[in-house]
């Protein structure tokens, strides 16, 4: 993939990403029942903490919009999001390489070829 190729991804869907449950450790563990419990033979103790990855829908900072993003930037940048009003951010700014991988499965998930060297594509069907 070259890197001096600059993107602009049409995204119609909400783009949903992982990110940490930053609940407490007594929430986290609640309905983990037998977790702390003594094993017996032929088991083995479960720690009574296991993180927790919930999904969360990038929303425009400014108006909220959830969907109709335009995508930019180059397969080495962090993505940068236009929503349908005209509102550009960049997420994660304090995090550049969780925005960089957002860039690059945007790439990859558009299944998107260079067009006219831009990398831009115009939406499908």
């Amino acid at each position: 993939m070259p890197e001096s190729v600059f993107w602009s991804i049409e995204v119609r869907d909400q783009i949903r990403v992982h990110e940490p449950d930053h609940g407490s450790r007594s929430e986290r563990s609640e309905g983990a029942s037998g977790a702390d419990v003594a094993p017996g033979e032929g088991s083995s103790s479960v720690p009574s903490y296991a993180p927790f990855v919930r999904v969360a829908v990038l929303r425009c900072p400014e108006c909220g919009a959830d969907r109709g993003w335009t995508a930019m930037g180059a397969w080495t940048d962090p993505v940068r999001l236009i929503c349908p009003v005209g509102h550009a951010w960049t997420p994660w700014e304090d995090d550049p390489d969780k925005g960089r991988s957002l860039m690059q499965e945007l790439i990859i998930a558009g299944g998107i070829e260079e067009a006219g060297g831009d990398g831009s594509q115009e939406p499908g069907p």
